[in-house]
């Protein structure tokens, strides 16, 4: 169970496509401003480049994990000991590029997940590798966290909390503002049906797919609720409380009648 209260700071971005280092820049010249006291930060799916069908241009910038983003948001992470969630593009040695979920702690280690729901109707599975593996669940500052990348969001199998496994799903996106009903309605079934916190960290902007809402990046608690905090620069902050997390869940608790599987 969460012992201390943590703090997120979902931060949309308006994505220039396919320039991963003007990304990387705006999102640093954002992270100045984050209040001090912010515990994890969350950027939008592949919010170095945004998305195309064409796998030329997605191959021409996938980076190894090695590589200049991951490298410049590890250094951040580690010398202002914060946390730092997204998806960027990468590559294999073989050639497979991936929608790779990073998962940055506040020293500065990293683990990945490659989203396994891949968005057919808009071309990704036909350049994309889909990952294979769940997400990792990842303890953080007493926190359970889960990431589950944009299209993961409308299987309720993949992202199911089995006997409590974990408190806060973290979903960076590209959800296009033509399908906005469907995205918040999502996110609040996931947050009810697995009594945990949900933070949906979407693009702004326009591309390939349409036109983004600022306001379609939302915090919500664990009765799916907008908890958001939205300030004048887009960031949306959310502070959990860890007290009214675990008493919610003592005095509420439909997961011991839940039925048990595997995936």
């Amino acid at each position: 169970m969460p012992s201390r209260d943590l703090k997120i700071a979902l931060i949309p971005l308006d994505i220039i496509a396919f320039n991963p280092k003007a990304n990387i820049e705006q999102l640093l010249s954002r992270l100045d401003s984050i209040d001090k006291d912010t515990d994890l930060i969350v950027v939008p799916e592949t919010f170095t480049s945004g998305f195309t069908p064409d796998r030329a241009i997605l191959s021409s910038i996938a980076e190894p994990n090695d590589g200049p983003t991951i490298t410049a948001l590890r250094n951040w992470a580690s010398a202002n000991q914060k946390a730092i969630w997204g998806t960027t593009i990468a590559c294999d040695e073989t050639g497979n590029i991936y929608n790779r979920g990073f998962m940055i702690d506040d020293n500065g280690s990293v683990q990945f997940y490659d989203k396994h729901h891949l968005f057919s109707y808009g071309g990704e599975n036909e350049i994309m590798t889909a990952g294979t593996h769940r997400p990792p669940t990842i303890n953080y500052r007493s926190w359970n966290l889960r990431m589950s990348i944009c299209y993961d969001l409308r299987f309720p199998v993949w992202n199911r909390a089995r006997k409590n496994d974990y408190d806060i799903l973290i979903v960076p996106a590209n959800w296009a503002a033509s399908r906005s009903y469907p995205w918040n309605q999502l996110l609040i079934a996931r947050a009810i049906e697995n009594q945990i916190c949900v933070m949906g960290c979407n693009r702004t902007g326009t591309d390939h797919y349409g036109n983004y809402n600022p306001t379609d990046t939302i915090a919500l608690d664990n009765w799916g609720k907008d908890i958001s905090d939205r300030r004048s620069d887009g960031t949306v902050y959310a502070t959990l409380s860890a007290e009214k997390f675990n008493n919610d869940r003592r005095r509420f608790a439909p997961w011991r009648d839940a039925d048990d599987f595997t995936i």
